[in-house]
């Protein structure tokens, strides 16, 4: 399992979201009003992003690590940013004349650019969206769906792929272990924001909680409505790998993207055979890319 430590992200604390508006929005830009069963050749619609403004609000779980990632949005492809590798306070009393103590807190200049994340559709036959127009709407909701898995699957590999992350090892159960990672990053002195496992994990967590005497755990911190458990939200992921968690610092990971929106094209010239098959192929894409802005602490 691990953690990382928290950071100064710039924004204004957004979240992107990846909702059904999103492909609504995309199908109705190409899809001529009035009813008209018809599909735009090389369409292509642009579609803003969708942010939400708190990552995890009482009573609404949420299930994705973008839900808790703030976001920075970028006008231009590369971008620098600060992170830290050091954090040494030797802040201490001092006698009249001493020479006062030095802290440490270096950080490091990482310079880097967004990346296109990008899938195709197979191709359709062109009269399945004439004779189904709401067809149109699936599949872009399906290719957004799969656009969101593999941002947070990027995601979560930067994360792992940062050095400096602190290890927590096992420790007696599952549970013990998570509280444990908690105290590693407050130790350090951060906050924790949140915690990440995999559905399994959690669904193991849940059911030793219920099967366990309820006077044990009469005062532990655990909502099952709002999914806290020790007061700290828990965010669920199929991008999570089993057996694995990661207690998240407050700030300490980011989402950057540009300010182009996601693109849902539609194509019947993709290929020279399409346009003679009448097949048409819809591309949906965008540009994001993940910060970790402090060290933190890997638990399994």
């Amino acid at each position: 399992m691990a953690a990382s430590a928290a950071g100064v992200l710039p924004g204004d604390g957004r979240r992107l979201a990846f909702g059904k508006a999103m492909a609504s929005d995309a199908a109705a830009k190409i899809l001529p009003p009035g009813g008209q069963k018809a599909l735009s050749p090389s369409g292509i619609a642009v579609v803003s992003q969708e942010f939400q403004p708190d990552p995890v609000t009482l009573g609404r779980p949420a299930n994705t690590l973008l839900s808790v990632m703030p976001v920075a949005q970028h006008t231009t492809p590369e971008f620098a940013y600060r992170r830290q590798t050091t954090r040494t306070s030797n802040a201490a009393v001092v006698a009249e004349g001493a020479v006062k103590p030095t802290s440490v807190f270096s950080v490091t200049r990482i310079e880097d650019s967004l990346d296109v994340v990008a899938h195709l559709s197979e191709a359709v036959p062109r009269y399945w969206f004439v004779d189904s127009p709401s067809l149109q709407q699936f599949l872009t909701t399906e290719l957004t769906y799969g656009l969101r898995v593999a941002i947070e699957a990027a995601a979560l590999a930067t994360i792992n792929g940062t050095s400096g992350i602190m290890a927590q090892p096992y420790s007696t159960s599952v549970l013990q272990t998570l509280r444990k990672s908690l105290t590693t990053l407050e130790v350090q002195g951060y906050e924790p924001g949140f915690m990440l496992l995999n559905p399994a994990d959690w669904e193991s967590v849940e059911l030793a909680l219920a099967s366990t005497n309820a006077v044990e755990h009469m005062s532990l911190p655990y909502d099952s409505a709002s999914r806290r458990l020790f007061g700290v939200p828990v965010v669920v992921s199929n991008a999570e790998a089993v057996g694995v968690s990661h207690a998240v610092g407050n700030g300490g990971v980011g989402l950057d993207t540009d300010t182009a929106g996601v693109q849902v094209a539609w194509s019947e010239t993709s290929n020279a055979d399409d346009w003679s098959k009448n097949m048409i192929r819809c591309r949906v894409e965008g540009r994001f890319d993940e910060r970790v802005l402090a060290g933190g602490c890997r638990e399994r």
